[in-house]
């Protein structure tokens, strides 16, 4: 488990409940993971050797639209890994709320 993510959603306010589920999707995909922690301490998402997943960085899918600033991008990034059809569908259709 990751403190840095941790202490950021505690921070934010987050409902414990739902920090437990995002800090196990974050410790089954450790790259993420590590970037997110990195993008947590200094606000800059990584260029060089990102995590590109279908084509996407977390940096990318920031720039897509306001919704994926931040955390969504990386948790996009997550569930491009995981779901991939789901995740590019949602991306296709322009990232609307749900």
């Amino acid at each position: 488990m990751s403190d840095v993510i941790k202490k950021y959603y505690e921070q934010a306010q987050v409902m414990p409940l739902l920090v437990e589920q995002k800090l196990k999707r974050f410790d089954a995909n450790v790259d993420i993971r590590d970037e997110f922690e990195a993008w947590i301490q200094t606000k800059e998402y990584k260029e060089n050797d990102a995590v590109c997943i279908e084509g996407y960085t977390a940096k990318s899918l920031s720039e897509l639209s306001p919704l994926t600033k931040g955390e969504s991008a990386f948790i996009l990034l997550i569930e491009l890994r995981e779901n991939p059809q789901k995740a590019l569908n949602r991306i296709n259709k322009g990232l609307k709320k749900k």
